[in-house]
């Protein structure tokens, strides 16, 4: 019998005797003992940069970024740590990273300062709308306008939290992400997104755990170039809110080891590809809605077969995740539908043709708490129940198949010939 996560619930089926089954669990990495001693250690043993104490001491008026309350850093561990031995007598303010989000309350900003920093030091929300708040650069090497909130612009420097994970689009998230698109206009934002296409179509490497020649990446290290401003990276890895792994240092030269690192704990070489993977989000809150699942279909469709079957578990009890997301699969394909993505203002329309070119690559069957014609009409198929899923696969032939517990982190990678995706 096996199990997987499904929203706040387990579910348990078992698979045909003609399945091959390779089963995928959670790499779990082991929290670190001390989180104090090793966040100390790695701020003044940085990677491609000074010791942190060293550094700091040349600044007065300090600007810190952190991620907003949809990505964990454990910036409520390391920033009170960093705060009370370097930066007590700096004049220090906190920048919130929203990129295009929503703003945040006041308990969610409490929350991930702690209550003493967020009583001690200033913090706003960026907002990519006001103008008069924003900045202009320069232009990126294709052209781009870089427009970034003027906080950053009027600091001696920068600290940058951020938090490793894969991105369907730039490969990684954390890093250089905090400053574009974090602390971007919405004009610079939409275009480093449209990078991800080429003349026609999707570029080959804008997909989760490929820096080196990302398009969306390159366009952001790009945008970032212009910038004359100290800065100094603080990447945490975290599995249930706990960090398994500190990396500091240059911004580019430590996110860079710290994706090289995370990648050989959470990719998945597969030698085949196979008939037929199972996945779990990996329950709540990776499976709250179809955005957040849709990771889950990213990571594992490099592992599947041309035309194979694809069973996605996902309770997605919150809906879509967008209200107007379904809207661009009025189009029946994805030829059609990349024309309007390319000129939408709207960033999950990348998700929604991300969705579509899977679709179309592969049979996805998604066990689900939405409704049947939302399903189907992001050209997928419906199930309520796993064994139904399962059943409606199952032609009595042999078949490879992976398994994979936890889709959320957990990324199939095959090296071999080219087949689509």
């Amino acid at each position: 019998m096996k199990k997987v996560n499904y929203g706040n619930t387990v579910l348990n089926f078992s698979l045909p005797t003609c399945f091959r089954c390779m089963e995928i669990g959670i790499k779990e990495e082991k929290p670190l003992e001390s989180y104090e001693e090793a966040f100390f250690h790695t701020i003044e043993n940085p990677i491609g940069e000074n010791s942190f104490s060293e550094w700091i001491t040349h600044f007065k008026k300090v600007l810190i970024i952190v991620p907003d309350i949809t990505r964990y850093a454990a910036v409520d561990k390391l920033l009170p740590l960093l705060y009370r031995r370097y930066l007590e007598n700096k004049e220090v303010s906190v920048l919130f990273a929203l990129g295009n989000h929503r703003k945040h309350n006041e308990s969610e900003k409490m929350s991930i300062l702690t209550e003493p920093i967020y009583k001690k030091i200033p913090s706003f929300d960026h907002d990519c709308f006001s103008e008069s708040t924003l900045t202009f650069l320069g232009r990126t090497k294709s052209g781009i306008p870089v427009y970034l909130n003027s906080m950053f612009l009027q600091a001696d420097c920068v600290i940058v939290f951020g938090s490793i994970n894969f991105h369907y689009l730039a490969g990684f998230g954390g890093g250089r992400k905090a400053i574009i698109p974090g602390i971007a206009g919405y004009e610079t934002i939409i275009g480093v997104h449209r990078k991800v296409f080429k003349e026609k179509g999707k570029h080959d490497l804008a997909k989760s755990g490929i820096l080196h020649g990302n398009p969306m990446h390159e366009e952001i290290m790009s945008g970032i170039n212009l910038i004359e401003k100290p800065i100094f990276l603080i990447n945490t890895v975290t599995e249930d809110d706990r960090i398994v792994a500190i990396f500091a240092g240059n911004l580019e030269k430590a996110h860079s080891f710290g994706c090289n690192w995370y990648v050989n704990r959470y990719g998945v070489p597969v030698k085949k590809k196979a008939d037929v993977v199972i996945v779990s989000a990996g329950g709540y809150p990776n499976d709250i809605n179809f955005i957040q699942t849709h990771k889950a279909i990213e990571h594992v469709v490099q592992g599947i077969k041309k035309g194979g079957w694809m069973i996605v578990i996902g309770a997605c009890k919150d809906g879509i995740g967008h209200d107007n997301f379904i809207e661009f699969f009025e189009y029946g394909t994805s030829e059609e539908m990349e024309e309007v993505v390319r000129k939408s203002d709207k960033v999950y329309s990348q998700t929604a043709y991300a969705t579509k070119l899977k679709a179309e690559y592969c049979r996805i069957i998604l066990v689900s708490e939405l409704s049947e014609s939302l399903v189907f009409k992001m050209g997928l198929i419906p199930k309520r129940n796993i064994d139904e899923a399962i059943a409606s696969v199952d032609d009595g032939m042999e078949k490879d198949c992976y398994l994979v517990y936890d889709g959320s982190k957990t990324l199939l990678i095959f090296h071999g010939g080219q087949d689509g995706m």
